[in-house]
């Protein structure tokens, strides 16, 4: 049911053309991570521990214009700055992040307008969507280069128009980088090995792509909603294509899903309704529910026997009414063709 009201929520941003991100905490992995949900007050902030025993700050509380987070509260290491962090505060000036943050989450600095200097340390390998929306930090950043890049973390491209050629020393493209911008085609370098959440997301106008060999995973909802994407080839190092990654691409013709591939995410190809047929590489053991919901040319589909689990009964709804799914015998996938009334080929 989660996954649905996630689905139906991208598919209501793409036609009311809203923001590009899907809900606020739909695929971070927080809830995953915190060992003690209930904040602690220490001082100007509140904290909760992570299953590491480090802190996460979740809420700044003082009054200062000049902030220095500390590196230890209570004795914990501090290790992320959690959703909202410091949101909606139009007091605060600069703020330095010490060494041990690993992790910038979503809207940490929401509407932090008055925020000019930001010194982040290089112990920091995650950026969540949107962390830094409307500081003047990010404006002045985008002055001086479209691209904001932050220890090899392409943060922001959303200023970006028509060709855009991503620098070399660039290792990932962040979480909601390119969201809603106007970009037509973009160069990704050899060196990228990941494609972030909703880092592409609704891109109407992206036309072509090509993803480097390096790439190891692409995040949940990166290409949702860019209706213009007429193919895409997968390169062989990428082995986790996340919830919704392909979701409304509606002029996708041809998918190439790489031998590589060992998890596809739900509702990852849903409404890709020019695709015709695809192929389900051999390391995938399971696909989830709606992964190709509404895809209504899809024929033909090869699903090998190393699938054994085919989760929901949704996953092929508004498909082609002569969809075949071609498969071995005893197979799950043909117990499912058999259980939905799906023609299949035996393999």
């Amino acid at each position: 049911m989660k996954r649905q009201i996630i689905s139906s929520a991208l598919a209501l941003s793409l036609v009311l053309g809203g923001a590009a991100a899907l809900p606020e905490g739909a695929f971070t992995a927080d809830s995953a991570i915190v060992a003690q949900a209930k904040s602690i007050q220490s001082g100007d902030y509140k904290y909760s521990l992570l299953k590491d025993g480090t802190a996460k700050i979740v809420e700044y509380k003082g009054t200062d214009t000049k902030v220095t987070i500390p590196s230890k509260i209570d004795g914990k290491k501090v290790t992320m700055i959690g959703k909202n962090a410091f949101a909606n505060n139009d007091k605060i000036k600069s703020v330095v992040i010490p060494k041990g943050v690993t992790k910038i989450g979503y809207w940490a600095f929401k509407e932090c307008t008055s925020l000019k200097t930001i010194k982040i340390p290089n112990s920091v390998k995650g950026i969540d969507i949107d962390a830094f929306t409307h500081t003047e930090w990010l404006k002045n950043k985008q002055k001086k280069n479209p691209l904001v890049v932050v220890n090899g973390i392409l943060i922001d491209g959303t200023t970006c128009k028509e060709k855009v050629t991503i620098p070399k020393d660039v290792k990932e493209i962040g979480a909601g980088a390119f969201s809603c911008s106007s970009i037509k085609s973009i160069t990704i370098p050899k060196g990228v090995t990941k494609i972030g959440d909703s880092a592409f997301n609704t891109c109407g106008k992206l036309k072509s792509i090509t993803i480097p060999k390096g790439v190891k995973e692409i995040g949940p909802a990166a290409f949702g909603g860019c209706i213009n994407l007429k193919s895409i080839k997968i390169p062989n190092t990428v082995t986790k294509i996340g919830d919704s990654a392909f979701y409304y691409c509606t002029s996708l013709k041809s998918i190439t899903i790489p031998k590589s591939v060992k998890t596809i995410g739900e509702n990852a190809f849903s409404y890709c309704t020019a695709v015709k047929s695809i192929t389900i590489p051999k390391k995938v053991t399971e696909i989830c529910d709606h992964t190709f919901w509404g895809c209504a040319n899809l024929k033909s589909i090869t699903i090998p026997k190393n699938v054994k689990t085919i989760t929901g009964e949704e996953v092929f709804t508004y498909c082609h009414e002569d969809l075949t799914i071609k498969t071995p015998k005893g197979s799950a996938a043909a117990k499912f063709a058999k259980k939905n009334g799906i023609k299949v080929s035996y393999t």
